[in-house]
């Protein structure tokens, strides 16, 4: 499922201690990544609201131009997106209210 190419973006905020909250967005919807510096683990976000059983996916698109899909059950809606980039820019914490995937 792809949106106008427009409404493509990808932001990352870096904390003091290294750490990365990677936003990749699409329209009105998006998913975050946490990188963390140290043991170089990552964290994805979930969506605890979604509840289709098939394996839809949602395009987006890096800042060198690649287009890869993840899958729907991954993406918020923008407004928590953005929200939780601004509490870790303000913060330097993982925001709590995100459902997060300890991603191997």
């Amino acid at each position: 499922m792809s949106e106008n190419r427009d409404s493509f973006d990808e932001l990352c905020i870096q904390s003091p201690n290294g750490d990365s909250l990677l936003a990749l967005i699409n329209g009105k919807r998006g998913f975050l990544v946490i990188m963390n510096s140290e043991n170089g683990s990552s964290r994805t976000s979930r969506n605890p609201d979604y509840s289709d059983d098939n394996d839809s996916t949602i395009e987006y698109q890096l800042s060198n131009g690649q287009v890869d899909e993840y899958p729907e059950s991954w993406a918020l809606p923008i407004e928590l997106i953005r929200q939780a980039l601004s509490d870790f820019e303000q913060n330097h914490t993982i925001p709590t209210y995100i459902t997060w995937h300890i991603d191997d």
